[in-house]
């Protein structure tokens, strides 16, 4: 698809010319799969879950474990998985240019060469993947979702709303639990239970994110009055604040992830009532619940963002099937989103200096304000998505078999 390889090399351009800077996390994973036969399983990348060493490893083993060479096929593997999802949207649209391919064509370079340089395209693929199958092979839907939890956890979640139709439920659950449960034990048996569970317990041990949610008013008040504050990379890798109020904002990012599952469970509870309802509401259902785990966490890093991206362009294949006020409503959340993935890439990496008080004068002011505009429009959006979801699975099932004879 010409339009596929002209976007993705601007972004390649665009890396090589502007944004070179953004590939450290790439030679930190280099760095750490370096040192597994030294270390061992259990001493390496503990902040992930133990199947993403494994994934890790694939680009060394096909660079012989040179840095440079890292990189090269890192960014190669990115791109395949992109060129993947774009042909599953190809055919899953009946091999018709249609809205979901531009929406994706056009989110993943507004997120920036970023979306090539951390491994989060990849939960973010298998996500909608996962919606894309829903309905029509559920046996895909599970094992792209297992997989999806054994690398990034959060895909888990996703489970329950894809297991509310009857008549999928099978499938989709035994997959699931094979992909899932069956790494996860492969995992306990190389890495023992405290690699299984060190993911968690890096997680809960983190501070506050400076990009999060939960950090925007400290880093607004920042801003005014930076002797009061210090931003500073903390050991786990991410630029945290530390100062007065911290505590306070990390205990309610904590009580507000409580209050965020709570409304996943509601939602997937409704979506069992109404026996799945529509494909739609399902899909509004798994962007809501990816929306509210990214604005609920003490971190934000901006590659995070991709993870909507996929469920969203996933939703614009389910459009046809929407009624005309369904319709409207998902192409608002699309370019409102589309919106959110620009803000992101000026918050990272392009105003980052000035938001870490590198840059004096008006960047540090105006580099927190691209950020709070970013999070504020970010929970709106997950207020309206969760909105449209609640209402969408009490509406009457339209056609349950219409995506069943689609190509």
């Amino acid at each position: 698809m010409i339009g596929w390889f002209i976007t993705r090399l601007l972004m390649l351009v665009i890396l090589a010319s502007f944004e070179r800077f953004v590939v450290g996390d790439v030679f930190y994973y280099h760095q750490k799969i370096s040192a597994l036969f030294t270390v061992g399983l259990d001493r390496t990348l503990f902040e992930y879950p133990t199947p993403v060493v494994w994934i890790l490893w694939l680009p060394y083993g096909a660079s012989f474990g040179n840095r440079v060479g890292y990189l090269v096929a890192f960014v190669i593997f990115m791109l395949v998985l992109d060129a993947l999802f774009t042909y599953a949207l190809w055919r899953a649209t009946g091999r018709r240019h249609n809205t979901a391919i531009d929406f994706w064509l056009i989110f993943v370079p507004l997120i920036g060469p970023l979306s090539y340089l951390r491994f989060d395209m990849l939960p973010a693929v298998l996500a909608g993947g996962a919606l894309l199958a829903a309905r029509r092979k559920p046996w895909v839907t599970g094992a792209l979702t297992g997989l999806g939890a054994a690398i990034k956890l959060w895909p888990a979640l996703l489970i329950g709303a894809f297991l509310s139709y009857r008549a999928d439920r099978r499938q989709a659950g035994i997959t699931f639990v094979i992909v899932g449960f069956g790494l996860a034990l492969i995992s306990l048996i190389f890495g023992g239970w405290a690699r299984l569970i060190s993911p968690l317990t890096w997680q809960s041990n983190r501070g506050l994110q400076i990009e999060s949610i939960w950090a925007t008013p400290l880093m607004l008040a920042r801003a005014v009055r930076p002797e009061h504050w210090l931003v500073d990379i903390s050991q786990y890798q991410a630029y945290e604040i530390f100062g007065p109020g911290v505590a306070t904002w990390i205990t309610i990012s904590n009580v507000a992830t409580v209050l965020g599952l709570v409304l996943i469970i509601l939602l997937t509870v409704r979506a069992f009532r109404y026996d799945g309802s529509t494909p739609v509401a399902i899909g509004f259902v798994i962007v809501a619940t990816v929306a509210i785990m990214t604005i609920t966490n003490k971190t934000l890093s901006p590659q995070y963002l991709l993870w909507l991206g996929g469920p969203m362009a996933g939703l614009l294949v389910l459009r046809p099937h929407a009624s005309p006020e369904e319709q409207t409503q998902i192409n608002r959340m699309a370019g409102q989103l589309l919106v959110l993935a620009l803000l992101t890439q000026l918050v990272y990496p392009l105003f980052y200096d000035g938001y870490l008080g590198r840059q004096g004068g008006m960047m540090i002011i105006l580099s927190t304000i691209v950020t709070a505009v970013r999070n504020i429009a970010l929970m709106f959006f997950t207020v309206e998505s969760c909105w449209l979801a609640w209402r969408m699975l009490a509406a009457p099932a339209r056609d349950r078999t219409a995506l069943t004879h689609q190509e």
